[in-house]
């Protein structure tokens, strides 16, 4: 009875995470001006994240966001998009510290804790898709 508690607990702190950067990622799409706008306004203000090739890349965090979390939702490469999440939302945090925007760094590395919370419990695998079996068979 304990371990299908975790079990279900797990998988709906996946789903509802993914359910959050999908939502927060489609937001950040119907916005999107406003969002280069936000992302230039980050640039100013860095000292160490100027490089040309992460000013480039940065326009496209709302379409990763919505790739990892579409991936949590489904239960798909499960391990690999939380290892993916966890890049991602550390290289953001320490963008926004260096930007001086201590609070969006926060709520950011809580998503880095997240992430890392639900891939050091090892229970990704038994209420998603095995890529091995499952998927390999839907194909």
């Amino acid at each position: 009875m304990y371990m299908k508690f975790k079990v279900y607990l797990y998988t709906i702190s996946r789903v509802l995470f993914g359910l959050y950067l999908v939502v927060h990622s489609v937001y950040n799409v119907f916005i999107y001006s406003e969002f280069l706008k936000e992302i230039n306004a980050y640039f100013e203000y860095t000292e160490w994240f100027t490089h040309p090739l992460i000013e480039s890349l940065a326009p496209l965090v709302p379409f990763e966001e919505f790739i990892l979390g579409m991936f949590l939702v489904l239960g798909i490469f499960t391990k690999e998009v939380l290892i993916c999440a966890l890049l991602l939302f550390s290289f953001i945090s320490l963008f926004l510290l260096d930007a001086n925007f201590p609070f969006l760094a926060i709520m950011h590395a809580m998503f880095f804790v997240i992430s890392l919370i639900l891939l050091q419990h090892k229970n990704y695998n038994i209420k998603s898709m095995d890529y091995n079996r499952d998927l390999y068979n839907s194909i």
